[in-house]
């Protein structure tokens, strides 16, 4: 089955008081979540979870695949009515498992490693920051050490400058002097007898100081010949397509890079996908905040209504799935302290010949993201760049440093998230509590949804015919004339 989904939605936001100068965003993202991806995720350690030829023969054997339950806060917010069974709202299952595997899909899409919802969750979850800091600044967390043609040295390096101590008669207490050291240093009683099981090691002593002289000899080192290069430089090649793997298919990258390496195939049916995806900004139009003149004439307030859509094909499917959509209204996302990349550094000539040559990743540290990160983080590696990354876009806007940012006025005019310095598990989710008006208040329906969903689907299901109503004249008359 396949056909064409349509949907419109309307975001009408409580009006603010005053004038809001950044900018808020309507977000919506449509998730096709495939039968075999609320399988996997119901029973995730279950032999063969979400394969397709494991769920045909499910429905083979004659019983449902996904049960009853009762109504929750998914399926309402879904605008799924119930059926009543017993005095009971009943709703299938497979609308919670949908919207969890959806969930799980965006979270992993946006972090690998992050926090996942289980298939019991039966509440809303927080929506996803829309751009981490690693995709602003093309960043990551621990940059692999697999690529750019490194190249393991093999082999044993034989030390000079320590000798052991072979007589069997001396006895002593041993005084040593540390390499780099001015003074004699009095050391531990070392037994050097035979007797003793354990054994001293003494250091030649060299110079005017009397400091141990220990260096390694290169010369017993193993060789590096072309072909470690160029066996390297492969390896390089088939790490960033194994990345390619998970990037794209974030619940089951790893997997499929497994089998890729065996000459294997993934399943691809209980993979979900986004089928849209779109991001607009209100439009923030000034209105009277009164319905008639007067006095209260110079109050205002920002009106902000919204209005996104989107007509798309919905693939054919042999076991079919869920479309679950997502609409969220979010403040605008900013790293607004990041130091300036030249203005806050040392003004110098740049060499493009070195700059050509630094392949390696670049450490980023907090003290080149937030002027206003403490003394003891400045050093702290919160991620890792290419060379002059964070030179190649910088944007900044907002209130100016000079500006008192507790003013009642100032906190109504910017509605700002900043955005976290580093990635975890949970940092690419929204916080439970936004202190900005207007959604300080967790409670309350701050936003109208008008969403208006059409969908026309080819399907081979059979529709029997139409009954007609009795006819009264059939019952006084034979019109159809028929022998008796």
């Amino acid at each position: 089955e396949g056909g064409f989904v349509s949907q419109k939605v309307t975001f009408e936001l409580d009006p603010i008081a005053g004038r809001m100068i950044t900018p808020i965003y309507g977000e919506l993202t449509s998730v096709f979540v495939p039968v075999q991806a609320m399988d996997a995720i119901r029973d995730p350690d279950a032999a063969y979870a979400g394969m397709t030829e494991v769920i045909r023969e499910k429905l083979l054997s004659g019983n449902p695949l996904f049960g009853l339950e009762p109504e929750g806060q998914i399926s309402k917010r879904c605008g799924v009515n119930p059926r009543s069974i017993g005095g009971v709202k009943k709703v299938s299952e497979a609308v919670r498992l949908g919207h969890n595997a959806a969930v799980n899909f965006l979270r992993q899409r946006k972090y690998v490693k992050a926090s996942t919802v289980l298939a019991s969750n039966t509440a809303m979850t927080p929506a996803l920051i829309s751009q981490t800091v690693l995709e602003r600044l093309n960043g990551v967390l621990d940059p692999d050490d697999h690529i750019n043609g490194r190249v393991d040295f093999a082999g044993q390096i034989p030390v000079k400058g320590i000798g052991i101590e072979a007589d069997a008669v001396l006895t002593s207490n041993a005084t040593f002097r540390e390499t780099g050291g001015g003074t004699r240093t009095a050391g531990k009683a070392f037994d050097m007898s035979r007797t003793n099981a354990n054994g001293g090691v003494g250091f030649i002593a060299t110079g005017t100081l009397g400091v141990p002289a220990v260096f390694a000899d290169l010369a017993g080192a193993e060789g590096v010949s072309l072909s470690d290069f160029y066996l390297a430089q492969k390896q390089d090649e088939l790490t960033r397509k194994m990345r390619q793997f998970v990037d794209d298919n974030p619940e089951y990258g790893e997997e499929m890079a497994l089998r890729w390496a065996h000459g294997l195939s993934v399943d691809s049916g209980k993979m979900p996908f986004v089928i849209s995806e779109q991001r607009r900004a209100f439009g923030r139009s000034l209105v009277g905040a009164t319905d008639t003149g007067g006095v209260q004439s110079d109050v205002m307030r920002s009106d902000m209504m919204l209005e996104l859509s989107f007509n798309v094909p919905v693939p054919r499917t042999e076991l079919g799935g869920i479309i679950i959509t997502f609409c969220s209204i979010k403040p605008d996302e900013t790293i607004s302290s990041q130091p300036h990349p030249f203005l806050s550094d040392a003004w110098g000539a740049d060499n493009f010949v070195a700059a050509e040559l630094a392949i390696d990743p670049v450490p980023v540290t907090i003290r080149e993201l937030d002027s206003d990160c403490a003394a003891a983080q400045e050093s702290t590696v919160a991620l890792y760049t290419g060379l002059n990354q964070l030179k190649a876009t910088y944007v900044h806007y907002g209130l100016s440093r000079q500006l008192d940012r507790t003013t009642v006025e100032n906190k109504t005019a910017v509605w700002q998230l900043e955005v976290p310095m580093s990635v975890t598990p949970d940092s690419i989710l929204y916080p439970a509590t936004l202190s900005q008006y207007p959604f300080a208040d967790q409670a309350a329906e701050v936003c109208t949804y008008v969403v208006t969903s059409n969908v026309v689907m080819q399907t081979p299901m059979i529709i029997g015919p139409t009954p007609v109503e009795e006819l009264a004249v059939i019952d006084d008359k034979d019109i159809f004339e028929t022998e008796a």
